[in-house]
C-alpha cells in the first residue's frame, strides 16, 4: 500500500486534476490518497475573515461567491454529474457566510473559529475528488479525517496524537483496505478530543500523509506537487537549480525544521522511526526525476539554499544554506564586503554543521541567493 498527496499546485486547473487521475490508474498496488484545499484556496478563505473582522461584511461575501463560483465551474468541466456536488457548495456557502456575519458582527475571530471556517476548503477538495474519481470510473472510498487525524488543542497550529491518531486507523482504516484499493482523506485539519476542528499548519497535508503512511507502513509516501523534487535553491529564482536525487531523514528534517516549503517541520519523525520511504515527485512529469528520503546514508551532502520570511519583520529575508562547498561561504564573505553590507547584514555560520544562515533586506537578499548559487552551477 501506498500514500500519496496531492496539493494546491497540482490541484487548480483541468490539466492538474487530471494528471491526478492518471497517476492514480497508473498504480500497481491499493492507495490512500491524501487531497488538499485547492491552489490559493486557503489563503483566500483567510483574506475573507480578516476583511469582515476589518473591512466591508459585503466585500467578504463576494470572496466566498467567487471561491464557490470556482469550484462550481471547475466541476461543470470535469465531473460525469454535478447534482451531489452542487449541494455540498451549497451547504459550504452557507456555513462560510454564516460565520462571516458573526465575524463582522462580534469583531472578533476565535482561532476555534478560523480552524472551523478554513477547513471548508479541504472538506469542498475531498468532495470535488471523489466525484472525479468516480467519474472516471475510479471506485473510491472518503475517509473524514476529523474521524482519524486526532490533535491536542492548539488551534492554526495542532499537533497530531499519535496514540490516538495509530488506535483510530486500526479501528477505522485497516478493515477498509480489505475490500478497498483506493481511498481519499483531507490533509491540513483534524479534530480535538471534544470533535472541534483544527487546523495543524503551513504544508500539513504533507503531515497528514507522513502519519498515515507511516502508521500503516506504507511502502511509500508520495507527495506530488509541480517540481521533480527538492532542487538547490527554488528554480523561479535560479533556473539552473540542481536537482537533489537523494537525501537521508536526517538531512531532510533539518531542511523541513529550517522551513523548506515542500517538507512540514514535523513530517519526518514518524517515516524515520518505521523506516518509510518519503519521494517528492512532479505530478506533470511523473515519470520524471524525483528526491527520494530513506535511511540510506548520502556520499555528499548537497548544496541547498532556502528563503524565508522573517517574522514580525516584512523588509527581512532569511537566507539558509547547507552546504560543504567551501567557495560558497568564500563568496558570502566577499559579497559582504565589496557590497559593503557589513552594517545591515546578520551571519550566523555553523549553527549546525553544514548549516548557515544569512538575514538580509529582501531588496538584497535574492542578488545574494544567486551569487552564491552561481558557485554550484558549473
Amino acid at each position: 500500500m501506498i500514500v500519496m498527496k496531492f496539493g494546491g499546485t497540482v490541484l487548480h486547473h483541468e490539466t492538474g486534476f487530471l494528471s491526478m487521475v492518471d497517476i492514480i490508474k497508473r498504480r500497481t498496488e491499493a492507495c490512500i490518497i491524501v487531497i488538499s484545499a485547492f491552489s490559493d484556496i486557503t489563503r483566500r478563505l483567510d483574506k475573507s475573515l480578516d476583511v469582515a473582522l476589518h473591512q466591508d461584511i459585503e466585500q467578504a461575501y463576494s470572496m466566498i461567491d467567487e471561491i464557490i463560483t470556482y469550484h462550481h465551474n471547475m466541476s461543470t468541466v470535469l465531473h460525469r454529474t454535478t447534482t451531489d456536488f452542487t449541494t455540498v457548495l451549497r451547504n459550504c456557502e452557507s456555513l462560510l457566510k454564516r460565520l462571516l456575519k458573526g465575524v463582522s458582527l462580534t469583531k472578533e475571530i476565535s482561532p476555534k473559529t478560523r480552524d472551523l471556517f478554513l477547513s471548508q476548503g479541504e472538506i469542498l477538495a475531498i468532495h470535488f475528488v471523489e466525484n472525479l474519481l468516480v467519474s472516471h470510473e475510479i471506485a473510491v472510498h472518503s475517509i473524514n479525517a476529523c474521524d482519524i487525524m486526532i490533535t491536542d488543542n492548539e488551534h492554526g497550529n495542532a499537533k497530531p496524537l499519535d496514540y490516538h491518531i495509530h488506535y483510530k486507523i486500526q479501528q477505522e482504516i485497516t478493515p477498509l483496505l480489505q475490500t478497498n484499493d483506493v481511498m481519499i482523506i483531507s490533509g491540513f485539519i483534524g479534530s480535538t478530543e471534544q470533535g472541534d476542528i483544527t487546523t495543524m499548519g503551513y504544508e500539513s497535508s504533507n503531515l497528514t500523509a507522513s502519519v498515515i503512511g507511516s502508521m500503516l507502513k506504507a511502502t511509500e509516501i508520495q507527495i506530488w506537487s509541480d517540481v521533480s523534487g527538492i532542487r538547490s535553491a527554488d528554480p523561479k529564482i535560479c533556473p539552473k537549480s540542481k536537482p537533489i536525487h537523494s537525501l537521508d531523514y536526517s538531512l531532510a528534517n533539518t531542511l523541513a525544521q529550517n522551513g523548506l516549503k515542500i517538507l512540514h517541520h514535523w513530517m519526518i519523525d514518524l517515516p524515520l522511526k518505521h523506516n518509510i520511504p518519503v519521494s517528492i515527485r512532479n505530478a506533470f512529469d511523473n515519470q520524471g526525476p524525483f528526491t527520494l528520503i530513506h535511511d540510506h546514508s548520502i556520499q555528499e551532502i548537497p548544496t541547498i539554499f532556502i528563503l524565508t520570511d522573517v517574522v514580525n519583520r516584512e523588509d527581512m529575508q532569511i537566507l539558509t544554506f547547507m552546504t560543504t562547498h567551501p567557495k560558497v561561504l568564500e563568496m558570502l564573505f566577499r559579497y559582504n564586503i565589496e557590497n559593503e553590507l557589513s552594517s545591515s547584514i546578520s551571519v550566523s555560520t555553523f549553527i549546525q554543521p553544514n548549516l548557515h544562515k544569512v538575514e538580509l533586506h529582501k531588496s538584497m537578499i535574492i542578488p545574494l541567493l544567486k551569487v552564491l548559487h552561481s558557485i554550484i552551477e558549473d
